[in-house]
C-alpha cells in the first residue's frame, strides 16, 4: 500500500503562494501535482469553509488536518497553553475550540496543538517549574480534547524544538507520548516533524517506532527548511521505519524556504493574517513544479526502500 501525501499549505507562502488568497489555483495545483490532501491553516479570519470545502470536494482532495496557530508571530496574540498567564491559556483554549469547529466544517480529521514559546521566549530554561508547565498544558489540552471529541476531531500534538516550544513541556515525541498516556483520550495522537526531531531526538527512527500507532501525521520538513534532500535528514531510514511500523497515516510535505522577497509576494507573509502589498520584479517559483519535485523525491525513496 502506498503512503498518502498532503501539503502543509501554510508553508506555500515560502514559495510565494497563499492558499487562502488563491484557493482555486493553489488547491488545483496540489491535486495536479499528485497529492492526496491539503492541510489548511487554522486562520479564523481568512479560512472560509463555505469557499474552501466546495473546492476540495470537487477536486477529490482530502483535508487531513487544520494547523493551529500557536506561536506569537503566527497567532498575533498570546495563546500559551502551558505558562502561568491564565488569560493567555484561556485565549488559547478558546482559539482551539473555534479552530476545531472550523476543522469539522472543512471535513478534516485532525487539529494540531503545540506548546509554543510565549511572546518573550524563555530559553534555555522556562521561568516556571517544568512540572507546573506540564500540568497547565495537560489541563488545557483536556478541555480541547473534550470539545474535539464532540466534533469528531482527533487532536495531534506536534513537538517543537526547545527554541520554539517551552523546554520540557512538548519538545520531543516522548513528551507527546507521556501526555497522551496521561490524558487517556481516544482522540489524541502525535505529529512528529523532521525539522524539530533533528534538534530534539537522539534517534529519529527510534522516536518514530516509539510513537507507533499514536502517530497519525508526519511532517516531512528538511533539517534546514530548504527543499527535501538539501539538508541532512536520512529519508531512507525514515521511510523504511514508517514501512516497518505499518504507518497508515498522512505524510505532510513542507515547501522549501526561498527568500524574504518571494515570501513578501504572498497576500500575507508566513504566520500573519491580513493584506500585505509588496511590489517586486522577482517571480514566484513555479507552484506545480515545486510541489511535484517534493513529492517525487519522497515517492522515489518510498518505492526503493
Amino acid at each position: 500500500m502506498e503512503f498518502k501525501y498532503s501539503v502543509v499549505c501554510d508553508t506555500l507562502k515560502w514559495i510565494g503562494h497563499d492558499v487562502l488568497a488563491d484557493p482555486h489555483e493553489v488547491l488545483g495545483a496540489i491535486k495536479s501535482a499528485g497529492y492526496d490532501g491539503a492541510d489548511l491553516p487554522g486562520d479564523l479570519q481568512r479560512a472560509n469553509p463555505k469557499t474552501l470545502r466546495p473546492i476540495t470536494d470537487s477536486l477529490g482532495l482530502k483535508v487531513p488536518e487544520v494547523l493551529g496557530a500557536w506561536a506569537y508571530f503566527h497567532a498575533g496574540e498570546n495563546r500559551d497553553l502551558a505558562g502561568l498567564d491564565e488569560a493567555a491559556r484561556r485565549t488559547g483554549i478558546d482559539y482551539a475550540r473555534k479552530a476545531i469547529d472550523l476543522a469539522a466544517e472543512l471535513g478534516a480529521q485532525f487539529f494540531q496543538v503545540c506548546a509554543a514559546q510565549p511572546p518573550v521566549p524563555q530559553v534555555p530554561f522556562p521561568e516556571a517549574p517544568i512540572p507546573v508547565l506540564r500540568q497547565n498544558f495537560a489541563s488545557a489540552c483536556r478541555e480541547i480534547c473534550e470539545h474535539a471529541a464532540k466534533r469528531g476531531i482527533t487532536v495531534l500534538f506536534e513537538p517543537l524544538n526547545l527554541y520554539e516550544a517551552l523546554p520540557g513541556v512538548m519538545t520531543s515525541v516522548y513528551d507527546a507520548i507521556r501526555v497522551i498516556d496521561e490524558l487517556g483520550f481516544d482522540n489524541l495522537g502525535v505529529q512528529p516533524d523532521v525539522f524539530h526531531m533533528n534538534v530534539s531526538e537522539a534517534s529519529i527512527p527510534d522516536a518514530l517506532r516509539a510513537a507507533g500507532k499514536r502517530m497519525k501525521v508526519i511532517h516531512m520538513n528538511e533539517t534546514n527548511h530548504y527543499r527535501l534532500g538539501a539538508g541532512h535528514a536520512d529519508y531512507r531510514a525514515i521511510m523504511r521505519t514508517l514501512k516497518e511500523i505499518g504507518f497508515d497515516g498522512w505524510i505532510s510535505v513542507y515547501m522549501p524556504l526561498t527568500s524574504q522577497v518571494v515570501l513578501g509576494l504572498t497576500s500575507a507573509g508566513y504566520g500573519r493574517s491580513g493584506n500585505v502589498s509588496n511590489e517586486s520584479p522577482v517571480a514566484r517559483p513555479d507552484l506545480r513544479g515545486t510541489l511535484a519535485q517534493q513529492l517525487e523525491f519522497l515517492r522515489e525513496i518510498e518505492h526503493t526502500v
